[in-house]
């Protein structure tokens, strides 16, 4: 959708305010607001950011990072084709932007510029791709002071279902009218834990929905006095919520990543894409679980994946490979990468994920680590024989092998690293001094 015809539909739905937004390293969706009446010259022109707007902590402390000061200006630049109303504000519409220097040149550590950047790269070597979230998220009743896992029943309990169908349907139809398809709905192992699946899309368009599901997730809860959160560990005592992410690479309309002949199905391309992913997994991580209370989540034998390996259907692996459905296994292999949470900038996450896989891809890289059974109830032996590692057990571990890592460092330059490094060591820092029941609290009431 071009710029006159955006304008011309929320002007025809009698849309107030546009938003346009971006995404800090934190995860947390930030933006600025302007009328309507503003659209066509702040569509052209971009809305001023200062350089220094997304090397911030948690807490909005800003940390020194070479040429993210002050000083000078970025544009934001709301792009058309993710123009959506918001279902339960009908007078304002979002767009998600694009961050430019002011010689009109994409901002180099803009996030969704490098994910466009990664999936053009992907393009060039002849692939496309489909991707989405998967998100658990946990519903709470009562104030921030004081919350209480809402219907805590037994997981996938008909009791739990029919607790929160008023709420999932009055989601699903608020997601459906900004485009975003549900896949499937189901309460979780967790208490108050639910998950509700999104189909797949391309690259750019999945992380702006996992966006707005979120946002549009929040404020559904709030309609039936409910809260949700995504932290990926909301409470110490009770099973942590990840945001799986599917994937699969696509070439000539077919799925790159099936092979009928093939173990698990998996065809080379998807075991090359699969190693890439292995070997870039300890520092992937700083950016797929990039906060403190992730490492509170990830542990062995929380169906979280606490080891850099993979095996089919096996939920305690980093990487699991599903089952291909039976009616229809040519066009329904993928990938699931379950050392993954909410706290994540999708952006960042998404373009880590495919950059790692490409670079298994193009190097021809086959994965160590096969594991069909859970690799805690192996011994170290056993592990180093399959050449199983344990991911990293904290996030100053995760980052100092995302820092050390030269496709990263490629990918997303180094004003990047180092500004989103000193942001997650800053805020590691912080949380070291904390209980870890007051980690978890500050996190589900931040995500």
């Amino acid at each position: 959708m071009g710029d006159e015809a955006v304008i011309e539909q929320l002007t025809e739905k009698q849309t107030e305010l546009i938003e346009f937004l971006y995404v800090d390293y934190n995860g947390l969706t930030r933006g600025k607001v302007i009328p309507l009446a503003s659209l066509k010259a702040k569509l052209a022109d971009g809305i001023g950011l200062t350089k220094a707007t997304l090397n911030v902590s948690e807490r909005d402390t800003i940390l020194p990072v070479a040429d993210m000061t002050p000083i000078g200006e970025l544009r934001l630049v709301g792009d058309p084709a993710s123009a959506h109303v918001l279902p339960y504000m009908p007078q304002v519409a979002t767009l998600m932007g694009d961050i430019y220097n002011l010689d009109k040149t994409p901002y180099a550590s803009d996030p969704r510029s490098i994910l466009k950047k990664v999936v053009k790269q992907l393009a060039d070597a002849g692939f496309t791709v489909k991707m989405a979230y998967e998100n658990e998220f946990e519903l709470f009743t009562g104030d921030k002071d004081h919350r209480e896992p809402a219907m805590p029943h037994v997981a996938f309990s008909t009791e739990s279902m029919d607790f929160a169908y008023p709420f999932i349907l009055k989601a699903i139809d608020q997601l459906q009218k900004v485009g975003i398809m549900p896949n499937a709905y189901y309460p979780e192992g967790g208490i108050g834990q639910h998950e509700l699946s999104m189909l797949p899309s391309d690259p750019v368009t999945a992380a702006d929905n996992e966006v707005i599901y979120k946002r549009i997730i929040k404020n559904t809860a709030k309609d039936f006095d409910l809260y949700a959160s995504f932290a990926p560990k909301p409470l110490v005592d009770s099973a942590g919520s990840g945001a799986h992410i599917h994937l699969s690479l696509w070439q000539d309309k077919e799925d790159a990543f099936f092979d009928d002949k093939a173990a698990m199905q998996l065809s080379t391309i998807g075991q090359y894409f699969v190693g890439g992913v292995l070997k870039h997994i300890q520092g992937l991580l700083a950016l797929t679980c990039p906060s403190a209370n992730s490492y509170q989540r990830l542990a062995p034998g929380h169906w979280s994946s606490a080891y850099a390996t993979y095996g089919q259907d096996n939920r305690e692996a980093a990487i699991r490979i599903p089952s291909t459905s039976w009616g229809d296994p040519a066009s329904s292999m993928n990938i699931e990468l379950k050392a993954s949470d909410a706290t994540a900038n999708p952006y960042l996450a998404f373009a880590g994920l495919l950059a790692a896989g490409l670079d298994g891809v193009t190097n021809h890289m086959q994965p160590d680590g096969y594991c069909d059974v859970d690799p805690a109830s192996l011994s170290q032996a056993e592990r180093d024989a399959k050449g199983i590692q344990l991911l990293p057990r904290t996030l100053s571990q995760a980052v100092d092998a995302f820092e050390a890592d030269s496709l990263f460092q490629q990918v997303f330059g180094k004003q990047l690293v180092d500004a989103y490094a000193k942001i997650k060591r800053e805020d590691d820092q912080y949380y070291a001094k904390l209980a870890l029941e007051k980690i978890a609290a500050l996190h589900r009431e931040l995500y």
